[in-house]
């Protein structure tokens, strides 16, 4: 099993919250990736769903972290914070979008709603879990892509796999396309930016002024992708679901595009409710085909062309 306290740092940054006062504050975080190459594939919501449904904070994991000492001996978690981990019920909203789902630069890997510090104690988690699985995958899948190679006859058997980093990286390589065995080796692991940032904290008092992206609609015609919108909160809530044509601004050239479509699908679907798990569990051999099938979907076009920003 990985070794969640091997890193300090979520749990730290959790501590300094809770003796501020501001570990309660309602917060929205996302979880962001930027690939070197011009998509990601999305990986890990299953591992993160199954994580949350097993960890506690234990009284072995509290005796572990009451034990921790720094440089000089002392103590690196007071009592009061390990006695709030003790009543803690977790309470985030978590949305990502399916495993094998191509991204475009500046889509997050996941939507995070929920308390401030019980957000950054998923820290390390979302990394392992969701963010390098999707660096993994995305770069199988790359190699697919420039190969135009997204056909099989028949889907290899998954690989056996452990709950650790060297089985995370296997079942990742293995839905982004790869072959089956391939070395999941983790040293020396080269990575791109960013990870878990934060979009909006509501503080006391402080109204609600910044307007995060909350959901993308990606909108078809027939089975032809035409783009990705992006909506805040307040623009999902009110865009009709009968639409047939949105205008959006695109990210990239900030010039207004009407698209024209006939259905659409919100990439983000709910991975946590409240902290409880609502992922159902999918085989590695289908979200594997869903990978190739989603590379040949988006190879018709340069994506550098394909549209994609916020609702106009």
């Amino acid at each position: 099993m990985f070794d969640w306290l091997s890193d300090r740092s979520p749990a730290l940054a959790a501590q300094t919250a809770w003796h501020d006062g501001s570990y309660d504050e309602p917060s929205l975080f996302h979880l962001v990736y930027r690939p070197d190459g011009p998509f990601a594939i999305s990986c890990g919501a299953g591992l993160l769903a199954e994580h949350v449904r097993h960890f506690r904070f234990s009284p072995a994991v509290i005796l572990r972290m009451g034990q921790m000492t720094d440089d000089r001996g002392q103590a690196v978690f007071t009592e009061s914070f390990l006695n709030h981990l003790q009543r803690m019920r977790l309470r985030v909203d978590v949305w990502a979008p399916p495993e094998g789902m191509l991204l475009l630069p500046g889509e997050p890997l996941a939507v995070l709603r929920g308390p401030y510090a019980q957000i950054l104690l998923l820290e390390s988690a979302l990394s392992w879990l969701l963010w390098h699985p999707t660096q993994w995958t995305t770069r199988a899948a790359l190699q697919r892509w420039e190969n135009h190679s997204w056909a099989e006859e028949d889907t290899p058997p998954a690989p056996v796999t452990t709950f650790d980093a060297s089985g995370w990286k296997a079942r990742a390589q293995y839905i982004g396309g790869s072959d089956v065995g391939k070395n999941a080796d983790t040293t020396r692991e080269p990575v791109e930016g960013e990870g878990l940032v934060a979009v909006w904290r509501k503080h006391s008092g402080e109204s609600d002024k910044h307007k995060p992206l909350v959901q993308i609609r990606r909108v078809y015609r027939g089975n032809h992708a035409l783009g990705d919108i992006w909506l805040t909160q307040e623009q999902e809530e009110r865009a009709s679901v009968s639409k047939t044509s949105a205008g959006i601004v695109d990210a990239r050239t900030h010039r207004h595009k009407t698209l024209k479509f006939t259905r659409f699908q919100n990439l983000y679907q709910p991975l946590l409710a409240k902290g409880h798990p609502v992922l159902a569990n999918t085989r590695a051999g289908y979200l594997r085909q869903r990978t190739l099938k989603q590379l040949e979907a988006f190879h018709f076009a340069p994506l550098s062309e394909y549209p994609h920003g916020w609702w106009d």
